[in-house]
This record gives C-alpha cells, sequence and structure tokens, in this order.
C-alpha cells in the first residue's frame, strides 16, 4: 500500500511540472538590426551615434551597402511580434537604472542576440556606447557568422573536404553547391555558381621564408601572384588582380586561437571588364613551418555582395587545422 501511495505522490508532482517549451527560431532576414529605443531619444544625436554605428558601410564592397539593416522600434511598439527578432540592441536611458552593458542569447527565441544598453541619462548612454561600439558591432556580426555556419554544418561539400583534410591538413565548414574549379601546385579553388552570382574559396599555401609575410605588402604580394598563376579570366591572357587604387585594409586579426592577419579589399581581371570584392586571411602552421591563406572573392555585378562576403568570412572563420 505504502508503494502504491508512492507512485502516486510521483505522479501527481510529475503532472504539475509544466514542460519547457522550446523557444521559436528567429524571425528577420540575415543582415537585420532591429534598435529599441523610445522615439524622443531616437530623434536626437542619440538615435543619429547608434544608427550611423551599425548601418556603417562595409568596407571592401564596390557599392555602398551597411553593416547592418538598422530597423528602429519604438519602446512601447516592441511587442513580441518584434521579440523574436535575430538581432536586437536594446537601450534604455531612464534616470533610476545604472549605465551598464548585457549581452543575452535566445531570449524571445533562437539562435538570438540581445545586446541591452542601460543609463541614466544621455551622457552616460553614450559614453557606454562609444566605449563598447566596436564589440557590439563584432558580436552581432560574429552571430550571423555563427548562424552560418550551424546551416552550413547540416550540409557539407564531402568531395571538397576531403580534399582539404588531404592537400592542406585543414577543415572548413564548405557547404553544399561548391565545387572544386582546380587543384593543383598547393592551390584549390573552390567556387559555388548560379545565374547572378559567383562564390569562390581559394586555399593556397607557401615555405615560411619571407620576412613581410605578415604584412599588407606581404599579402598583397601572393595574392597578386597566386590570381596570375591560378585564376584566369575569361579572355586569352586575363588574369585575376588586386585593386590598388581602392586601397585595401589590413587588420591583425585571429581565427579560432590562431593569430592571423586579413586585407579587404577589390580585385579585377588584367585584360578583361571583371571584378568584385575579396577578404583574405593568412595564418601561420607553425608544426608544418607553413603560411596558410584563405582567399574568399565574389563575382555579382548585378546584386548586392555584403551578405555572399559575410558567407564566406563565416566559412573561414569555421577553420580548423588536422
Amino acid at each position: 500500500m505504502r508503494g502504491v501511495l508512492l507512485l502516486a505522490s510521483v505522479l501527481i508532482l510529475t503532472a504539475c511540472e509544466k514542460p519547457v517549451m522550446p523557444l521559436p527560431g528567429t524571425t528577420g532576414k540575415a543582415g537585420e538590426l532591429v534598435i529599441v529605443m523610445e522615439e524622443g531619444y531616437w530623434d536626437s544625436p542619440v538615435g543619429d551615434s547608434v544608427y550611423a554605428a551599425v548601418t556603417e558601410p562595409m568596407y571592401g564592397l564596390p557599392q555602398v551597402e551597411p553593416l547592418f539593416d538598422g530597423v528602429h522600434i519604438g519602446t512601447r511598439a516592441f511587442t513580441r511580434i518584434f521579440q523574436t527578432h535575430r538581432n536586437i540592441l536594446l537601450c534604455t536611458i531612464d534616470s533610476a537604472a545604472d549605465a551598464s552593458i548585457g549581452v543575452r542569447a535566445d531570449v524571445w527565441s533562437a539562435p538570438q542576440l540581445v545586446i541591452e544598453i542601460t543609463a541614466p541619462d544621455t551622457v552616460a548612454f553614450m559614453r557606454v556606447f562609444r566605449k563598447n561600439r566596436s564589440r557590439i558591432i563584432d558580436q552581432f556580426i560574429g552571430k550571423e557568422e555563427e548562424r552560418n555556419r550551424n546551416s552550413y554544418g547540416k550540409q557539407l561539400a564531402g568531395e571538397v573536404a576531403d580534399a582539404l583534410a588531404e592537400d592542406f591538413g585543414i577543415s572548413l565548414p564548405v557547404p553544399k553547391g561548391f565545387n572544386v574549379v582546380s587543384r593543383k601546385d598547393s592551390v584549390i579553388w573552390l567556387r559555388y555558381d548560379t545565374k547572378d552570382i559567383n562564390q569562390s574559396l581559394l586555399i593556397y599555401t607557401e615555405r615560411y621564408t619571407r620576412q613581410n609575410t605578415f604584412t599588407k605588402e606581404g599579402m598583397l604580394e601572393m595574392i597578386d601572384l597566386v590570381g596570375r598563376a591560378h585564376v584566369p579570366g575569361p579572355s586569352a591572357g586575363s588574369f585575376m588582380r588586386t585593386f590598388g587604387e581602392y586601397p585595401p585594409r589590413f587588420t591583425e586579426t585571429s581565427i579560432g586561437k590562431l593569430y592571423a592577419t586579413e586585407l579587404r579589399g577589390l580585385w579585377y581581371v588584367e585584360g578583361d571588364i571583371m571584378g568584385g570584392p575579396f577578404l583574405c586571411y593568412a595564418f601561420l602552421d607553425e608544426p608544418r613551418n607553413r603560411v596558410v591563406y584563405l582567399h574568399g572573392f565574389v563575382f555579382a555585378p548585378a546584386v548586392d555582395k555584403r551578405n555572399l562576403m559575410v558567407q564566406l568570412r563565416s566559412i573561414i572563420h569555421g577553420l580548423e587545422v588536422l
């Protein structure tokens, strides 16, 4: 009898527990960012500063495209329909609030990123925002890339994965649709083609012997050398090279835990009329005493290119050295 009572108690307790409901999927397009701020502050230098930061032009594109498509929602209008958006920047100015910044994942949906800035007045708000502006943007960009990689991980290109492991000892989350264009002399060219776009990834290596390898000049030298030898244009004798009239931007960065250098700029075809944006990373594979280059570029003359470049960067930042 006692066992029956105990079982009945367990059943009652179990029945009273509410099941944990999974969060809904995120809404919004890739590259969108919702900014939640009271109308009075939005129509002021505070709102202007925040909007200017998130819509700053992405460097290295042939036409002006913002880092994010900023969408303003007033505080009172920020209801359930907007709370599932993929990227949310909550801006709260309240005399009772402390100056702070918080980062939260999957608050109302998944995979979601919510960054909240609170401050007692506009002066304190701008102090916090200016101090953290770059990190805020980097967090949202990183989340967009993470979403891409999670999507790619479900549909990897098997032939490409085998080639990268065999030739370079690396793994990249290259999704299906990318095919091997050429594979020779420690250079592999991968490309995804539709009627409107071409996305390409070049992976190549060199021995770590040059003094200027991890400099702007050294990277340009290597990129142009590989472009001339391995990326022919449509006309006889034509080839890809960097476009010097648009100054490439050099940055020291990292891929995972590895030190890397990044170069962003424009490319064109010498001897023909083609061009577009590129980004290239170089890192040292110390055990093999070699430098590995991960070089992405796009040709898509009729469409916007921001998201296409973010997709390539997502792949590159999924690097694993085997």
